[in-house]
């Protein structure tokens, strides 16, 4: 489990500079090798990643914050079932994520903007919703790690989320809003650890 490990190895690694060396807390950083989230009104799937995450470890506790990156997902979805229609969906986080690291679980809380743009409808009609088109309040997602998830190496980790109102995407907004906000929508993250 990371926990016994990281203490030893910073106790071991204050031994060998001194006692009087203050010894930094472990930062480890994933590879985001893949990523999904499953919308769950419009019955789409995005695909999200490759990203990065940097995790912060206190090796004593086993809290830690973390800072996640991922780059723009281009998403295909049909309107009323119907109309096929493609958004570009940007996904940053509002704050570090904060959480814990116990027995080699993880266990996480991460406030997400989630932004629209270039959003077409029926494949090459523009909705013109200007570049500010983002939810109101950030998403809460709660992750979790899958049960064969290893800190030392990766994983999987796992959310459902509610996707909150949008805001400021000019005529649009009320199409939106009737279309994509609301609970269950499911979101996974492949992590594979960089000792870069």
């Amino acid at each position: 489990m990371l926990r016994p490990v990281v203490v030893a190895a910073v106790a071991l690694t204050g031994v060998l500079l001194g006692a009087t060396t203050a010894v930094a807390e472990p930062v480890f950083t994933y590879d985001v090798t893949k990523g999904s989230s499953t919308i769950n009104k419009l019955n789409a799937n995005l695909a999200l990643g490759p990203g990065k995450l940097v995790v912060d470890l206190d090796g004593a506790t086993g809290n830690f914050t973390s800072k996640i990156t991922l780059p723009p997902a281009q998403g295909s979805f049909k309107i009323f079932g119907i109309f096929p229609t493609t958004a570009t969906v940007t996904m940053t986080e509002a704050t570090d994520a904060v959480g814990t690291l116990v027995d080699g679980v993880v266990d996480a809380n991460a406030k997400i903007n989630i932004k629209l743009s270039d959003v077409k409808a029926i494949g090459f009609i523009p909705l013109l919703v200007g570049d500010k088109c983002q939810t109101k309040t950030p998403a809460q997602i709660h992750l979790h790690s899958a049960p064969d998830f290893n800190p030392l190496e990766g994983g999987d980790l796992l959310a459902t989320y509610t996707i909150p109102e949008f805001a400021n995407c000019n005529l649009a907004t009320g199409i939106l809003n009737g279309l994509i906000p609301g609970p269950d929508n499911n979101l996974s993250l492949t992590l594979q650890i960089n000792w870069g």
